[in-house]
């Protein structure tokens, strides 16, 4: 039952009857700091997030970042305010970060499956900034993913990140895009 619904989130197949709480509601939020500046990764982003759309189960959000003068300290601390204010109290968060755990996408796909059954509300995946994010959110977070333990610019995590959920919700759904 459990893929089946996993199935329908995914937008492959029809809804079964009498669900008490059908994934569908289940939410996925993409929340980030700053626009994407290059149009080629927005484009591309884009592209993924359409693919899972047709399920209407992943969403992007962008919080400002604070480019200017001020410290990396500064700038985390408000870029974590910003975050920490789209956030509500039932939210799942998982944070994008290099010391997070690290996993292939097939065991994505099951930690994302995982997730998705715990989480009492949405399940939110945050990227910070080009500095990283503030103490509180990282102790706002339920959970740390990292995509590598490389070093990537927030912008590609982002378009990383859409294509991982991607490959996921088609793992999950048993379609031929993993291979």
């Amino acid at each position: 039952m459990r893929l089946r619904r996993l199935r329908l989130l995914a937008g492959f197949g029809a809804e079964p009857q009498g669900l008490s709480r059908s994934l569908n509601s289940m939410k996925i939020v993409i929340l980030a700091v700053g626009k994407l500046k290059d149009k080629r990764i927005e484009s591309l982003a884009g592209d993924y997030l359409e693919r899972i759309r047709p399920a209407g189960t992943v969403s992007a959000e962008r919080v400002p970042d604070f480019p200017g003068p001020s410290s990396p300290e500064e700038r985390m601390e408000r870029e974590g305010q910003e975050l920490l204010k789209r956030l509500r109290p039932r939210d799942r968060l998982i944070l994008l970060r290099e010391d997070g755990e690290e996993c292939d996408s097939s065991r994505f796909a099951a930690f994302l499956s995982r997730e998705m059954e715990a989480a009492e509300g949405r399940v939110v995946f945050a990227v910070g900034g080009p500095w990283g994010v503030s103490g509180a959110v990282k102790r706002r977070a339920d959970r740390g993913l990292a995509l590598s333990r490389m070093t990537f610019t927030h912008e590609m995590c982002f378009l990383f990140l859409t294509e991982q959920l991607y490959r996921a919700f088609s793992i999950l759904g048993g379609v031929s895009y993993h291979h």
